[in-house]
């Protein structure tokens, strides 16, 4: 077993005996034991335009991990905001691009969570995020619509 599939396993464990996200209202854990394809949730942030959404992300993973970032980390759940790609869901964020060996899982969910909750501007996405997400947070539509979203989303996770 490599180096990297057993510290996915003492992530998993340490998020489980922990309770590390509990206090985002979340939760991370592999798909069906594969610990290099992870599925996790968080609640959106108190007093932001993604409070009392459920935000879906995946993370997959090389064997090379910690010492190398996870190959992709994407929000599954749709959302205007100005750090993620509306149509696939890809993440700009600093956590990955300054990636370091004792960043962790939970780590990546307390970053998304931070995202949301304090976007960076001067890092969108792409011009046409950075538009829309000025728009969604002037726009209770918007958000009520994401809200809605995350009531409907039936992706047959089982957490």
């Amino acid at each position: 077993m490599s180096t990297g599939i057993k510290k996915l396993q003492e992530g998993y464990k340490f998020i489980r005996k922990s309770g590390i996200l509990v206090s985002i209202k979340g939760t991370a854990k592999p798909v069906q034991k594969d610990f290099l394809h992870w599925f996790g949730f968080i609640e959106g942030p108190k007093n932001s335009p993604y409070d009392k959404g459920i935000y879906y992300f995946e993370m997959k993973f090389t064997t090379d991990y910690p010492n190398k970032a996870p190959i992709d980390v994407r929000m599954k759940t749709p959302i205007y905001h100005e750090n993620i790609s509306n149509s696939q869901g890809h993440i700009c964020f600093s956590y990955l691009s300054n990636w370091q060996n004792k960043n962790d899982i939970a780590g990546i969910a307390f970053a998304i969570f931070d995202l949301l909750r304090y976007p960076n501007p001067g890092n969108p996405y792409n011009s046409t995020n950075l538009s829309k997400a000025k728009e969604f947070n002037q726009n209770y539509a918007m958000r009520q619509q994401t809200y809605d979203w995350n009531n409907s989303w039936d992706i047959g996770w089982n957490f």
